[in-house]
């Protein structure tokens, strides 16, 4: 289920070889070229957009639940106001900025306990705990906060987990080269066909009520990993059914940037719109 082929390709009288992917598990490709900056990696001082007044900073401005906002020592949740399904929450730090290589397994543990805190207080089919960290990866604010989407409505992605061979797939991905090993109860690999820059995933036999605590300790390594290869924006998203994550880096931040691509289109295979199609034709129909 797994092919690849080679092209090559003459430039400037320098031999240049393509790899095309295929998983035949996802039905997706993929593309491994030799190009320099495909990838941004430039570090920039954003200290400024740091130091800037944040919304996250005032818990009390927060909108909250019927059941109020919980919180414990290292983080809070509340409402998203801009909601992706019928339970949409945000699950910020307390702290307002944290470098990649701050983040221990004990402070991502305390954000997932609250997370799964919230879970247990809705019923849905479908259930995400996801993280855009910094805005390359789509975050609206510097702040770091995860967020829990919950529906009785599939993303892209988690319908194509019902449709394909999933535990003989990641049986595949753990036999191979790219198997990294165990981290706590999760067996980590890098996938044949990627999602995303330096993507790594995780898988877990158990469920987020059991494995949250090894989920956390993963993605510790996880993302002082991306921090040691001058990595500092990435998106994670952990699927609670199956229980498994996948991790991606994105382009460095720099200031004043600013990403609309999120969790939902890299993890989930599905993409966030502000307006109807059906609006767009009008609007274009009364300008034309």
């Amino acid at each position: 289920m797994f092919q690849k082929w080679k092209e090559k390709v003459i430039v400037n009288g320098i031999e240049k070889e393509i790899e095309i992917r295929k998983d035949g598990y996802w039905q997706r490709r993929c593309r491994i070229i030799q190009r320099a900056g495909l990838e941004l990696t430039k570090e920039e001082d954003f200290s400024d957009l740091i130091n800037k007044e944040c919304i996250f900073c005032q818990p009390e401005k927060l909108a909250k639940f019927d059941f109020g906002m919980l919180e414990n020592e290292v983080a809070f949740l509340f409402p998203n106001i801009n909601p992706y399904a019928e339970y949409s929450s945000v699950c910020a730090f307390k702290k307002h900025f944290i470098k990649p290589n701050e983040f221990t397994a004990l402070l991502i543990q305390k954000n997932l306990e609250l997370c799964i805190e919230y879970i247990k207080k809705i019923e849905a089919e479908y259930i995400s705990i996801n993280w855009n960290y910094l805005m390359p990866a789509g975050a609206s604010i510097l702040h770091p906060h995860l967020q829990v989407v919950g529906s009785n409505y599939p993303t892209t992605y988690m319908e194509k987990i019902e449709n394909i061979r999933f535990e003989e797939y990641v049986k595949k991905e753990i036999e191979s080269e790219r198997y990294v090993g165990r981290i706590g109860n999760i067996e980590i690999f890098t996938p044949f066909v990627p999602f995303g820059f330096n993507e790594i995933v995780g898988v877990a036999k158990g469920n987020i009520f059991k494995e949250y605590r090894s989920i956390a300790e993963a993605l510790e390594k996880i993302i002082a990993f991306y921090a040691s290869i001058g990595r500092n924006s990435f998106n994670i998203s952990i699927y609670t059914n199956p229980l498994h994550f996948r991790c991606i880096t994105r382009q460095n931040m720099v200031k004043y940037y600013r990403n609309d691509a999120m969790f939902f289109e890299r993890l989930h295979n599905e993409i966030i719109l502000e307006k109807k199609p059906e609006e767009v034709a009008r609007e274009f129909k009364d300008f034309l």
